[in-house]
């Protein structure tokens, strides 16, 4: 088991602490390099580098801790933590000696898994007793069956093997919980919400909650998290009554409100209409993935925020092949009428080039079918996933193994409104990106990180030197990746959000009148809807009606 992800990730310096370790040991050194490549990070078996070095975190293994008396304990911990930077986090692997293959040991005579003496809650007094304060405990476990009578003897959890708790020597910030009303949550979820998330939670004091439109919630007071948060993501409520509704439910309990939407509303507009974007105009912001889109939600909430979208990790740099054939990748959703276009162009490339070109062709069998090439792969299976969609990392290994990736897309409202979140994408597995202008012209610097074809003669042209040209296909692939790698990874950029709520909830009184005004200004249109019922007195529970409308990505 490794530990990257308990690391924050702007952390640029680190020191992974092992003690004596076995040979199938594995430090977190080159996990952590993936999500945070400008970091100098450091294993070691113990405290022996240059006093003066100080670090933004530091991971203390088991086997430096697990036989230690409390004051050795304590001392220890001073030791490193005098080790660590402004905001610095101390973290601590412990094993579990009650895990349950300890257990079976133990009864049957056998040498222990574990050799840990130590308890959680000893390390947590010790980590107290050092004057750090904890901000998070986390356990891992395996299930192992063992009888019922002995789980209930050892009156402790088998399924544990680790305990991982992290802490700091600074004043902990007011304890705050951002919870998320998710409502789309194959596609567009993943990198919107759940990617952030999980960088947020390293930080001190913070908490996240997801849950699926239509399932109940709870309403958290001051007494549980000193600062709250509600985002809903991709809903729009089929009524103006049902949006207020909430609204009022998260003002009476203290919340900021905000709506996380990125694609363009233009595809539901009826639904939107309906209810007088009563998702848009409630909120106190809006959080949003393109400029394009932020300049049309603007009409509605005058606090936009644009965050584009990033990648978790940088990839290792692509080792090129110029023995394999030219593999051209084509993979994106609701793309059909794009790729009938190129069809033909594609047609004629597979009969001029034979052998020496490939095509991996993602999900759609009806383009792998109406593609004339003999050396074709479709990835994925198409009778699942409705036929749009494959696991991530099946369409990761597929980009990894591309030379060049097709990226049309139709200049239309809807489109203009997307991110480039294909071309990093790209960037990262080294494909080389051949886009339409739409979105991509933004991002790509045409001949430098990828090409832009303006129409199918321009299409047709430079797909021809891409395929003939090893050396430029090579150059412009690294430029990319450059450039996912100083700029486009969520390490760089999820700082950023956190401070954004802050300055948000910082100024909740005079967010909440503005939004009260804009509702005021809306509700008479709706004076003869139906209303709603009153919400609970306690605001203790919410529901998200399952028949507010997900909006699904095309």
């Amino acid at each position: 088991m490794t530990f990257e992800t308990f690391i924050p990730p702007r952390a640029k310096t680190v020191l992974e602490v092992t003690g004596e370790v076995g040979k199938d040991f594995q430090d977190s050194k080159e996990n952590f390099l993936a999500i945070q490549p400008d970091c100098n990070y450091f294993v070691e078996k113990n405290l022996s580098l240059d006093a003066e070095k100080k670090f933004d975190a530091i991971i203390l293994q088991n086997n430096l801790t697990e036989n230690l008396s409390h004051d050795e304990l304590v001392d220890l911990i001073k030791k490193f933590s005098a080790k660590l930077k402004k905001r610095g986090t101390l973290i601590f692997t412990l094993n579990n000696i009650s895990y349950a293959e300890n257990v079976m040991a133990i009864l049957q005579g056998q040498p222990l898994k574990f050799k840990t003496t130590l308890s959680k809650v000893e390390l947590e007094q010790a980590i107290t007793d050092a004057k750090l304060n904890k901000f998070r405990s986390m356990s891992a476990g395996r299930r192992i069956n063992l009888p019922q009578n002995l789980v209930e003897l050892a009156k402790v959890d088998t399924s544990v093997f680790m305990h991982i708790i992290t802490a700091t020597p600074e004043k902990l910030p007011p304890k705050t919980l951002i919870q998320y009303s998710i409502g789309e949550n194959l596609v567009c979820a993943p990198i919107r919400i759940h990617l952030p998330n999980s960088f947020f939670v390293t930080e001190p004091n913070i908490t996240t909650s997801s849950f699926s439109s239509g399932q109940p919630f709870q309403f958290f007071t001051e007494k549980d998290f000193d600062r709250r948060i509600f985002r809903n993501q991709r809903i729009s409520f089929n009524s103006f009554a049902r949006g207020k509704k909430l609204f009022d439910q998260l003002i009476s309990a203290g919340y900021l409100y905000l709506n996380e939407m990125d694609d363009h509303p233009i595809l539901w507009e009826k639904d939107y209409k309906s209810s007088g974007y009563i998702n848009f105009v409630s909120v106190h912001a809006v959080q949003t993935s393109t400029k394009f889109l932020a300049d049309f939600l603007s009409q509605y909430n005058p606090h936009v925020k644009i965050f584009p979208n990033q990648l978790r990790r940088l990839l290792p740099q692509k080792k090129f092949n110029k023995n394999q054939p030219v593999t051209i990748f084509f993979g994106a959703l609701n793309r059909d009428k794009e790729f009938k276009e190129l069809l033909p162009i594609l047609n004629q490339f597979a009969k001029d080039y034979g052998k020496k070109i490939a095509f991996k062709i993602l999900a759609r069998q009806q383009h792998f079918n109406a593609l004339q090439a003999e050396n074709k792969i479709l990835i994925g299976d198409p009778a699942q996933f409705d036929a749009q969609f494959v696991p991530y990392a099946r369409y990761e290994d597929a980009l990894k193994t591309s030379d060049i990736a097709l990226l049309p897309l139709q200049d239309n409202i809807f489109n203009r409104a997307k991110s480039d979140l294909k071309f990093i994408e790209c960037a990262n597995c080294g494909a080389v990106a051949l886009a339409s202008p739409v979105v991509y012209s933004d991002v790509i610097k045409d001949g430098e990180n990828g090409f832009i074809f303006k129409d199918l003669k321009e299409f047709s042209n430079k797909l021809k030197m891409l395929i003939d040209n090893p050396k430029k296909r090579r150059e412009v692939a690294e430029n990319a990746y450059n450039y996912v790698k100083h700029n486009r990874l969520m390490s760089q950029h999820y700082e950023e959000r956190l401070d954004w709520y802050f300055e948000l909830l910082a100024k909740l009184p005079e967010l909440t009148k503005e939004a009260q005004a804009r509702i005021e200004k809306i509700a008479p249109q709706f004076k003869d809807e139906p209303p709603e019922i009153s919400p609970p007195q306690n605001n203790s529970e919410g529901f998200l009606e399952p028949d507010a409308e997900i909006i699904i990505p095309v």
